[in-house]
């Protein structure tokens, strides 16, 4: 039964696109001390505290290999044994081109490549090894003219271009098919359409490209090739520049790169920032809300050790400033501190206080003053009225529908036995016929509506709920059932149902199951979507999510898709 595997695809499909659409919260660490100690523990149990809370959390592994995808990171390392190793390789590849052993040259040559690209940026910095870098990427070239492959020949050409960009062959190391395909490469053509412009704050830095020096910003590098280069911007004398991994399509691109900012990321541990003095607020927020650009983050929550062995965590949003601020006892072990779950309660409710003594000690945040009040846990409130009242309006009709569409089941039943009974009569036919066109209508519609109206009408909750989990369930429960009633229906439908005179009693036994599994399956939609709803909501209130679920049903097939960006 095709049309069940669609339906089953198509919701594991919708649900997969809106989990790779997440927007998670990061944990970031922030310090003015060479300590680090507390870092992995202060993220994986605060992390684990928001994921209580229904929050999803960047990982710190998953957050650094992110970055590490994007920068700014640190330059890839290079030791001296590293760098003897990979010329030790490329010098026996040129003895395998001396004697024409392409095919034996070619896999030593793509690592040799490979490793190249992986250090640019400290290989290109020394004159000698960013020759040594162009030479061993000719080698490649050379090997796949002489394999026959003049294509992919060009195309290596022209990375060498773009690795390397400004540096010539060296002298006599090359054949002449080599260098004038490399020259050619090198001279201004159509496919070198691209151009990058760099800015910089402060202005003024040096600028390097794949570790090349290129200049000073604001500069903007014209006549480039499409493809990923390696951006370092460096403002003091002997600065090592943290590394931007640039894809420049077709066309510009301009990369604005704030020097405070790149010095201050470091991956190690953890993601952190780490400054020389204690920043103002204006910049902690600044670096913050970079950082979760960069990664996407939609909420930073900053920890940052206070003088009395203490740590403070604030909320910083995108585009919005928050006061939420909680001091708890510093994280150095696998256990939690009694109260950090309280804490994380208040910050999510936009609260400020200090829970590191046996009672919390509420604040106003505005003014400071303390607030003789215990914290309340985040409230389930219901939707605002006016889109409450849209989605009960939309839910009350989709139900009507729904279940109009189990009264016509009911109905083409009865009038399948009357055709059944009087298999001459065309009125008895027709009946059955108008009467099964309707159920499969009105069925789908209904899921359909009321599958919509759930993020309309759901309170907001921390998390997902017991009874949503229970509809979940029972919507499980309506798929197998569905799939197992379509499963025993009679795969050869006559053909002559809607002619005059057949025998109606394939017709009529066969529709009443795959009528039933049609209704069960689509009443599954809105069942399974109110878990759903509560899993992708984000935010204190789960407020930021965006869930747009369809169902589609014809008597030849159908579908639900859930879509949605969260």
């Amino acid at each position: 039964m095709r049309w069940w595997a669609t339906l089953l695809t198509g919701w594991l499909l919708g649900s997969s696109v809106a989990l790779g659409q997440s927007d998670d919260w990061l944990v970031l660490p922030t310090t003015t001390e060479a300590a680090t100690e507390w870092m992995q523990p202060t993220v994986r149990q605060v992390g684990r505290e928001l994921r209580r809370q229904g929050i999803g959390v960047w990982s710190a592994g998953a957050a650094v290999a992110r970055l590490e995808m994007r920068g700014p990171v640190r330059p890839a390392e290079l030791s001296d044994e590293q760098y003897a190793a990979w010329r030790a390789g490329a010098t026996e590849t040129v003895r395998l081109l001396a004697v024409g052993d392409y095919e034996g040259a070619l896999p030593e040559l793509e690592r040799s490549e490979r490793f190249a690209r992986s250090h640019l940026e400290t290989l290109n910095r020394d004159e000698a090894r960013a020759q040594a870098v162009l030479d061993t990427c000719l080698y490649l070239v050379r090997a796949l003219l002489g394999s026959g492959d003049l294509e992919r020949a060009e195309k290596q050409a022209q990375a060498c271009v773009q690795a390397s960009p400004g540096i010539k062959p060296t002298n006599f190391m090359h054949p002449p098919n080599v260098t004038e395909l490399f020259e050619r490469a090198a001279r201004p053509n159509p496919a070198r359409s691209s151009t990058l412009l760099v800015e910089s704050e402060p202005g003024g830095c040096r600028l390097r490209i794949n570790g090349i020096a290129a200049g000073r910003t604001p500069t903007a590098i014209e006549g480039l090739y499409p493809g990923e280069y390696r951006v370092q911007v460096e403002c003091e004398p002997d600065q090592i520049g943290k590394v931007h991994i640039v894809q420049l399509p077709p066309g510009s691109r301009t990369l604005f790169v704030i020097d405070s900012f790149d010095r201050a990321v470091n991956t190690t541990p953890v993601l952190h920032l780490r400054y020389d003095a204690a920043p103002g607020e204006q910049r902690l927020t600044r670096d913050s809300r970079e950082l979760a650009r960069a990664l996407p983050a939609s909420t930073t929550l900053v920890a940052a050790p206070a003088d009395d062995d203490s740590l403070d965590l604030r909320l910083v949003r995108r585009g919005q400033l928050e006061l939420a601020s909680v001091r708890v006892p510093m994280i150095r072990a696998e256990a939690s501190p009694p109260l950090l779950a309280k804490a994380i309660t208040s910050l999510l409710a936009g609260g400020c206080g200090d829970f590191t003594g046996q009672v919390p000690i509420i604040i106003d945040c505005k003014t400071g003053e303390i607030v003789e009040e215990e914290v309340a846990p985040v409230a389930a409130t219901r939707p605002p009225r006016g889109q409450f009242i849209t989605g009960l309006t939309v839910a009350s009709l989709g139900a009507a529908s729904l279940l109009g569409a189990y009264g016509l089941y009911g109905a083409r039943g009865s009038a399948g036995d009357d055709w059944i009974n009087n298999p001459q009569s065309i009125s008895a036919q027709t009946k059955w016929l108008r009467l099964g066109d309707s159920l499969r209508v009105m069925g789908p519609v209904g899921a359909g509506a009321l599958t919509a109206a759930m993020p309309l009408i759901l309170p907001y909750k921390p998390k997902t709920p017991w009874w949503g989990w229970l509809a979940g369930g029972v919507g499980v429960a309506s798929v197998g059932a569905a799939i197992a009633l379509g499963l025993t229906a009679d795969d050869k439908r006559p053909i002559s149902c809607r002619e005059s005179g057949p025998g109606p009693n394939a017709c009529v036994n066969r529709d009443r199951n795959v009528d039933l599994a049609i209704l069960l399956g689509v009443t599954s939609a809105p069942l399974m979507t109110i878990p759903l709803i509560y899993l992708f909501r984000r935010g204190d209130k789960k407020l930021e999510a965006s869930l747009v679920p369809s169902v589609y049903a014809s008597p030849q097939g159908g579908a639900f898709v859930l879509r949605g960006a969260f």
